[in-house]
C-alpha cells in the first residue's frame, strides 16, 4: 500500500486525475514484463514502482522517461534494447541536452532494465555494458549583459515562479552574484535595509564572508520584503522553511525549461556579475571581495578589508538590470 497523490486547478479535476492514476497503476501492474515489452511500457511500469519515492524524485523519474527516453526509443522492445543501441542514445542525449541529462537518463533506465531483468526478460542488464559519461568541464554560462534584463521581466511575469516565492530570491541572486548557499543561508539580521547592505555570513570560504552594497533595484525589494515578512530567513519557502539549495536549484531548472531562458543556473549570474563589474571598471581586488573570492594576493588578502562598503559595484549593477 502506498499514498497516491494528484494535484490540479479544481476539485473536481483533481479526483478526475487520481482516478486515471490509480486506473493507470492497475493496469500497469497486472501487465508481464516480456521480451516484446516496449521501452514506452516499461518506462510507465518503473514509473507506477515507483510512485511512492519523494515528489521531487518521482518528478524528475517522469521528466526522463517522458520527455527523454521515450521519445527516443520508446517504440524499441526490450530485447532490443542492446548496448550498443543504448550506447547510441545515452551519446546523443549527452550531445543535444547535456551530461547531467544524461546521466539522470541513464539511472533512469537502468532501473528500467533491471526490472525486465528481474521478470527474466532480460539475462543481464544491458545499461551495466555502457561507457562512463563524461562532464563537458566548461562550467556555467554567462547570461549576456543585454540579455538579462528581459530574462529577469520573464521571471516576474511567471505566475508559478510568484506563487513559489522564487522571484525576489531569483533577482537578488542575479543583481548581487552571491552563491545561491549564501543566498538560502541569508537572515534579517545580516541586512541593513537603512544602508541598502547585507552581510554574507554562511559562506563556504573565509574570503565569502564579507558584506556589500547592493543595487538600488535589490535594495528597494528587500525594503519591501523585509515590510511583510514575518520568517527569520530572508527567502523563505512559502511555509515559513529555510529554502533547500538543492531543491531550489531543481525549480530554477524547471522554470528555464518551461520559460525557454536558455542554460543560465544560479551560478551564471555570478559570471554576469563578474562580467558587469569589470566593464565597470573596477579593480580585479574590487570584484573579489564584491564577490567573495579569494584576494588577488596574499598582501591584499591579509591587509585589506574584505568589506566593499563603496557604492560603485552596486551603481554598475543597477546600470545592468535597469538596461
Amino acid at each position: 500500500m502506498r499514498q497516491v497523490e494528484r494535484f490540479a486547478p479544481s476539485e473536481a479535476k483533481a479526483k478526475m486525475a487520481l482516478r486515471q492514476a490509480l486506473t493507470s497503476m492497475q493496469e500497469a501492474a497486472a501487465v508481464e514484463v516480456k521480451r516484446e515489452t516496449r521501452i514506452r511500457d516499461l518506462g510507465e511500469r518503473f514509473l507506477t514502482a515507483k510512485a511512492g519515492r519523494a515528489p521531487r524524485t518521482v518528478e524528475t523519474y517522469t521528466r526522463s522517461v517522458r520527455k527523454i527516453i521515450v521519445p527516443r526509443i520508446g517504440d524499441l522492445a526490450v530485447s532490443e534494447a542492446t548496448p550498443e543501441r543504448l550506447q547510441r542514445f545515452i551519446d546523443l542525449v549527452a550531445s543535444e541536452n547535456g551530461p547531467g541529462e544524461a546521466k539522470k537518463a541513464r539511472a533512469v533506465l537502468s532501473g528500467m532494465l533491471g526490472l525486465a531483468t528481474r521478470s527474466d526478460a532480460l539475462r543481464t542488464n544491458p545499461v551495466r555494458e555502457l561507457a562512463a559519461i563524461e562532464s563537458r568541464g566548461t562550467g556555467a554560462t554567462a547570461v549576456p549583459l543585454g540579455a538579462l534584463p528581459a530574462l529577469l521581466e520573464k521571471v516576474r511575469q511567471d505566475e508559478q515562479l510568484r506563487a513559489q516565492d522564487m522571484v525576489d530570491l531569483i533577482e537578488f541572486v542575479a543583481g548581487t552574484g552571491v552563491r545561491i548557499s549564501e543566498a538560502l543561508g541569508l537572515d534579517w539580521p545580516d541586512v541593513d535595509l537603512d544602508a541598502g547592505a547585507v552581510t554574507i555570513r554562511k559562506s563556504k570560504t573565509e574570503a565569502g564572508e564579507r558584506t556589500i552594497v547592493v543595487p538600488g533595484a535589490v535594495a528597494d525589494m528587500l525594503r519591501r520584503r523585509g515590510r511583510v515578512s514575518n520568517a527569520t530567513f530572508v527567502f523563505p519557502t512559502p511555509l515559513g522553511k529555510r529554502r533547500d539549495r538543492h531543491n531550489t536549484s531543481a525549480i530554477w531548472a524547471d522554470a528555464r525549461e518551461r520559460l525557454s531562458l536558455g542554460p543560465y543556473t544560479f551560478h551564471s549570474f555570478r559570471k554576469t556579475v563578474a562580467t558587469a563589474l569589470d566593464q565597470a571598471g573596477l579593480t580585479p581586488r574590487d570584484i573579489a571581495e564584491y564577490l567573495g573570492h579569494a584576494d588577488p594576493s596574499l598582501t591584499m588578502s591579509v591587509y585589506m578589508s574584505k568589506t566593499v562598503g563603496g557604492s560603485r559595484a552596486a551603481d554598475a549593477l543597477d546600470s545592468v538590470l535597469k538596461n
